[in-house]
């Protein structure tokens, strides 16, 4: 049985270093989609960004702020996020960090 978890000091920049960013599922897994843990501290946003691919956000810690598109809401643990293939889209931590979601995103 393998175990992963979120931890700070071992992740790495991501979206151009505006949240720490880190695998969500164990190495050597051959799941058939791409999945990232995205964490920000206070009053920090991720580099709003779209591509191609459909993509899903679990908020697992925190409380925050997604946008997709022209939409704008507050979420907390346990809220699941579907996210349009091209549609941009950020997550913000404004001052009830830290905020950690578990991203996951396949090709249809």
């Amino acid at each position: 049985m393998n175990i992963t978890r979120f931890i700070k000091e071992e992740a790495s920049p991501g979206h151009n270093g505006t949240i720490l960013s880190s695998k969500v599922l164990p190495d050597g897994m051959s799941e058939p989609f791409d999945s990232a843990w995205g964490y920000l501290e206070n009053n920090s946003q991720m580099e709003s960004h779209s591509h191609p691919a459909e993509e899903v956000y679990l908020v697992v810690k925190g409380q925050g702020i997604v946008v997709v598109g022209n939409d704008k809401k507050e979420v907390s643990p346990g809220d699941v996020i579907e996210i349009p293939p091209d549609v941009e889209h950020t997550m913000i931590c404004e001052d009830k960090g830290p905020f950690l979601w578990a991203a996951f995103w396949w090709d249809k």
